[in-house]
């Protein structure tokens, strides 16, 4: 079956798709992720979202907190966001569910919340760009990737990451991309040299380790 682990809109070319809600969407999908966003913070309004965040993390189909995390080219105030991010570690560790991030050029400080916040709970860094170095402290620190559209270009740092990472800790995307998941598919099982279908069974593997759902 395809996965798709991060996605914004649901183009139903997947048995399961992930849908990342914003906190104040009205949208809701068979399976969502819902989280505050680096990009969108706001200190006016962001006590009231965490609350409500708190109570829609509850639901059975919100199967994720985030996206969430730290991004250093957002113009939202840094300290801030690490504010911001700290209380939804919290909140996925009071829960028991894993957290879905955004992170841009601020892979220390992440790493530094999270354990600084005794976090529990899987990571998965969705949209997986970077460098080899950086995966590689990545995977020493337990945290599953997320790959999507970068794949598709060869030289990439993803396709260079994606062999490297080992096949138990990774998932595949589109995010905003208008494109299916299964050309994802098709790219990563040509860059780590193997059958779709092993991809496939791999990434439903971790889904279900992740997630402790049963498809």
């Amino acid at each position: 079956m395809f996965i798709n682990t991060h996605t914004h809109l649901q183009l139903y070319d997947a048995k399961i798709e992930l849908v990342n809600l914003h906190v104040d969407s009205t949208e809701k999908a068979n399976l969502y992720s819902y989280g505050l966003h680096p990009w969108y913070l706001d200190k006016e309004t962001y006590e009231a979202q965490l609350g409500k965040l708190e109570v829609i993390a509850h639901e059975k189909r919100c199967i994720a907190i985030g996206e969430c995390g730290l991004d250093k080219l957002s113009k939202v105030d840094f300290d801030f966001q690490e504010k911001v991010f700290v209380e939804q570690i919290k909140i996925a560790n009071k829960i028991n569910k894993p957290l879905i991030i955004h992170c841009v050029k601020a892979f220390n400080e992440l790493i530094n919340c999270l354990n600084l916040n005794d976090n529990k709970v899987p990571v998965i860094v969705h949209g997986f760009n970077n460098n080899e170095n950086i995966a590689r402290v990545m995977v020493n620190e337990g945290y599953y990737f997320s790959f999507g559209k970068a794949l598709l270009g060869y030289e990439s740092n993803a396709a260079k990451a994606i062999k490297n990472v080992g096949r138990k800790n990774f998932f595949l995307e589109t995010d905003d991309a208008d494109l299916s998941i299964k050309y994802v598919y098709r790219k990563a099982a040509e860059i780590l040299g193997v059958d779709e279908e092993i991809i496939k069974q791999q990434i439903q593997s971790n889904f279900e380790t992740v997630f402790k759902m049963q498809l």
